[in-house]
């Protein structure tokens, strides 16, 4: 789970550090790294509970609950802290591979499974989530079974993630370059088209 929201306070920013995770940045499948707020090494020492790695998958069970995102092998960062409103789980990859975990969250029965324990009175949220997380049945195929599966689906995660980072770095690309355009900062009258 995630920290008490009265141990990571806008005072306790700092310009670097580790990043906090916050459901903006699971929108999609993979965490989602365009801006982070920061707190010290240790102030998240202090909060190691809520300290989280690569391959962990993070869910939201306050607010925008049913967000499901997992952060990449080549995340930015090498840890991260959650905020408050999320929690995380950490797969023992000889038994479950992350992966389909994570995909399993994404199906249909996955969301309905995890949405089934939401309290729609007042903010939503998931009543007790870890405690009801580890009630929802997974159906798990033997780790060898999983790995099979993997070489045939990872490749189309990682072109997945290839092309989500690419086309973020285009939306940056066009968002700098189409206000100069516009006001005529950036002269394009000697391409030729």
């Amino acid at each position: 789970m995630g920290p008490f929201g009265s141990n990571i306070k806008v005072s306790t920013f700092v310009p670097d550090g580790i990043p906090i995770i916050s459901g903006n940045h699971l929108r999609g499948h993979f965490l989602e790294e365009p801006s982070f707020n920061y707190i010290t090494e240790e102030h998240a020492q202090r909060l190691k509970n809520s300290l989280v790695y690569p391959k962990d998958i993070i869910f939201t069970h306050a607010g925008n609950i049913g967000q499901v995102a997992m952060i990449p092998s080549n995340s930015n960062y090498s840890a991260y802290v959650i905020s408050q409103r999320q929690f995380f789980l950490r797969c023992d990859i000889t038994k479950v591979l992350p992966e389909y975990v994570l995909l399993f969250f994404h199906s249909k029965e996955g969301q309905y499974e995890l949405l089934s324990y939401a309290n729609h009175t007042g903010v939503p949220s998931i009543a007790q989530p870890a405690t009801n997380l580890k009630k929802i049945p997974l159906p798990l195929p033997p780790i060898e079974e999983q790995l099979q599966w993997s070489k045939l689906v990872i490749p189309i995660v990682n072109l997945y993630k290839s092309n989500s980072k690419e086309n973020s770095k285009l939306s940056a690309l066009r968002d700098s370059l189409l206000p100069k355009l516009m006001s005529g900062k950036l002269d394009v009258s000697n391409i030729d088209l």
